[in-house]
């Protein structure tokens, strides 16, 4: 456990975060406030790394081989403004 004064915690803070995310009891030291302890909102372990399964799936599934070809006439004429989703 260590005691850190809060200038010092402002210029160190990416590392107290570090220390703290790895179970080190940290805290923090102002003459105004008082002591407060530095924890993790939530385990390590428990948050998401990454890219979070089932986020996009809503979305509807484009095949690769259209995702990657050009665009029709008909597509770039309605990107343009020429005709509306409709004609």
């Amino acid at each position: 456990m260590e005691d850190v004064t809060l200038p010092h915690a402002k210029e160190h803070l990416e590392e107290l975060m570090e220390r703290a995310a790895r179970g080190e009891d940290v805290r923090i030291s102002d003459p105004k406030v008082g002591t407060m302890r530095l924890v993790p909102s939530e385990p390590a372990a428990d948050r998401p790394q990454g890219v979070i399964f089932g986020q996009w799936s809503h979305l509807p599934e484009v095949p690769l081989d259209r995702l990657l070809a050009p665009l029709t006439d008909e597509e770039l004429e309605w990107l343009s403004g020429e005709r509306s989703a409709g004609d």
